[in-house]
Parts: structure tokens; sequence; C-alpha cells
């Protein structure tokens, strides 16, 4: 009996030390819990405080990269919807950087500094990337890479070029300045013929190069911008190269308005990119300077333009207008035609075909011509 006691005592004793310890460690367990939060919450605070400092000077992206380190150790639902304010306001930021960067770009492009545009547009893709910028500036690497192409039918390593900046380098007059640009001139067209009749694609990209280099070195000459326009149209192929094609082409008529080949240009340029309206203004302009220039081709693309665009009655003034000028009038005649037949005006139209036939001077190409309209007409229901 006395030993069972003891043995009860001795039970009693290490069940109260276990409950001593098991409180003792989880109050233990409590105070370290309730450590770290305090710790995690000053970590939180102090991770927020850099974050508010930062977004004070602007530099939103650090202060973002704050506020999430900030969210790791103490998540809080407001400053989570705070940082999402913020990335939508940085990524406007970023675009807005993006198209300053671009427009950069294109003003350095039309100063011929291709080197520097192509660093403003892959410095644009870093803050917002696009797709059409990216094709662009693989164009422009491509193009303006050291072509691999042997000079045949060119002056011999244009050696010319190297006396010339010999000249330059010891005279930087204006005079050497505009004798340089005119020889790069002289080699940028060379080269055009070369690659148009070959199809050569390097020849194209060193005449374009020696285009800028010219316009950069002498920007008052509309020829030079006339021929770096019609080489951004030719190697172009995207709305970028498409609008700094038409700016070349502008400055070229602005420099010299009177330039009927100029304008003719571009005129051209609009009428291939179906900017008929456009292609009007340009073709009229010019034709009224000097309505020598009216070709068959010209007439026919004016005409197309009219009943695509301003309307044939825009047409019939404007070459009733040149019509008394011309030594040859059998091709407006038949753009009056036409124009009158689009307008249901079947009787005068046949009377402007009639008076094609009716000329002895008459070149067989527009009387075959007049007769094909003829019986089109007929076959429409129109009576000749």
């Amino acid at each position: 009996m006395h030993k069972l006691r003891n043995v009860a005592i001795t039970f009693f004793l290490l069940l109260t030390l276990c409950v001593a310890l098991t409180c003792g460690l989880r109050c233990y367990a409590q105070t370290a819990v309730a450590s770290d939060q305090k710790n995690n919450m000053e970590m939180a605070k102090k991770f927020r405080a850099q974050g508010a400092n930062l977004q004070k000077k602007g530099q939103l992206a650090g202060a973002i990269d704050k506020y999430e380190l900030s969210q790791k150790y103490y998540p809080d639902a407001t400053l989570a919807v705070h940082i999402k304010t913020l990335r939508n306001t940085l990524a406007k930021q970023y675009q807005e950087a993006a198209k300053k960067l671009r427009e950069q770009g294109a003003l350095l492009q039309q100063q011929g500094r291709i080197e520097a545009a192509i660093e403003k547009y892959v410095l644009a893709q870093k803050y917002y990337p696009d797709a059409k910028l990216a094709e662009h500036i693989s164009g422009l690497q491509k193009a303006y890479s050291k072509p691999k192409f042997e000079l045949e039918g060119t002056p011999e390593g244009f050696k010319e070029e190297l006396a010339s900046i010999e000249r330059l380098k010891k005279d930087p007059s204006k005079a050497n300045i505009v004798a340089l640009a005119e020889l790069r001139y002289q080699y940028a067209l060379t080269l055009t013929q070369i690659a148009a009749k070959k199809n050569n694609e390097d020849a194209y990209k060193l005449a374009f190069q020696y285009a800028q280099s010219a316009t950069e070195l002498s920007p008052d000459n509309a020829d030079y911008w006339s021929l770096l326009g019609q080489l951004y149209d030719t190697i172009g192929d995207d709305a970028i190269a498409e609008i700094m094609a038409e700016d070349a082409l502008q400055r070229a008529v602005a420099i010299n308005p009177n330039d009927v080949r100029k304008r003719l240009i571009l005129g051209q340029f609009f009428f291939r990119h179906e900017n008929y309206t456009n292609a009007l203004n340009q073709f009229e302009k010019a034709l009224k300077v000097d309505p020598k220039f009216l070709s068959s081709p010209l007439i026919a693309a004016m005409c197309s333009s009219y009943i695509l665009s301003a309307g044939p009655a825009r047409g019939l003034n404007f070459f009733r207008e040149i019509l008394p000028a011309q030594a040859n009038p059998d091709s407006i005649r038949l753009a009056i035609a036409i124009l009158l037949h689009e307008q249901k005006n079947s009787v005068q139209a046949r009377e402007e075909l009639t008076k094609i036939l009716n000329r002895k001077e008459a070149s067989s190409e527009n009387r075959e011509y007049a007769l094909m309209l003829l019986e089109d007409w007929k076959n429409d229901g129109v009576k000749p």
C-alpha cells in the first residue's frame, strides 16, 4: 500500500512537470511568433518607406520593387492596389518615352544619321516593344550594313571621292563640301541605274547611303532629296519608309516649287500608294507650269485618279483648260471621252473619239484606242 502511494505521488509530480513544460514551450513559441511578426512588420514598414521616398522622386520602377518587398514581409491589400496603380502609370510613362524616342529616331533618320536613329529606335523598343518598329530597325540595319558589292561599271573604286575628301580635310570650305555632295549624288545615280538594271540589292544599299550623305552635306539641293525619296520608296517595305520617302520628295518640291519633274515624281509616288487626291494636286500643278510634260501614261494615271477620288467633273475641267495649249490633243481627247462616258454622257464621249478619228495627224495608237473604246461602249449598249 505504501509502495502504491509512492508511485502515485511520483506520477503526479511527473504530470505536473510535463504540464509546466508544455505551458512554458507554448509561451515561448507565442513570444517567438510575436517577435517574428514584429520584425516582419518593421521590415515591411522600412521597405514601404523606401518605396514612398523613391515614388516622390519619380522613380516608379524602384518604388514598385520596394513595395513588393514590403508585401513579402507583411501583405497589405491597400498596398497591393497601390502597386497595381503604379504599374499602370509606369506603363504609360514607358509608352510616352518610347514615342519620344521613336520621334527622335525618325528625325535623325531624316537627317541621314542612320546609326544614331537606330540607337533611338532600339531604346524605344526597350521601353515599349513594337513589332513594326522592330521590322523597321531590321530593315535599316540591313540597308545600312556594308554592302558586298563589286562596283562593276562604276568609277574604279570611286577614287575621285577619296581625293575630294582629302581636299575637304585641307580646306573645309562650302565649295569643297558642295563638290563632295555632288560627287556622292552622281555615284548614287550610277548605282541606282546599276541596281535597277541588275536588280542588285547591294547596289541599292550603297546608292541609298550615297544619296543620304549628299542630302546631309548639301541639304538645299532638290535633286538629292528627290533621289533619296525614290530610293526610300524602292527599297523600303514598311509604313515608316513610306513616310520617309514622302518627306524627302516633299522637301525636293519645297526647295524648287517650279521644278515640274520633281512634282511629277511626287505625284507618281502618291499615285502608287493610292493617295489619288494628292497625286492629282501634284500632277495638275506640274502641268499648269509646263503642259509639254503631259504624256499618255500620265493622262491614264490622272484619268484613273479622277474616277477613283475627285470625280470626273474635276478632270473634265482641267483637261479642257489645258487642251488648247497642246500640239497633239488626241491623248487628252481620249481622257475627256473616258470621263464623259463615266458621267453617262455617251453622246459627247463619242464626239471626242470621232474628232480623234477624223484628225489626219492622229497617231495609229490613238486611233486604235479610240476605235476600241467605241466598240466596247457599243457592247455596253452605247450606240457609236
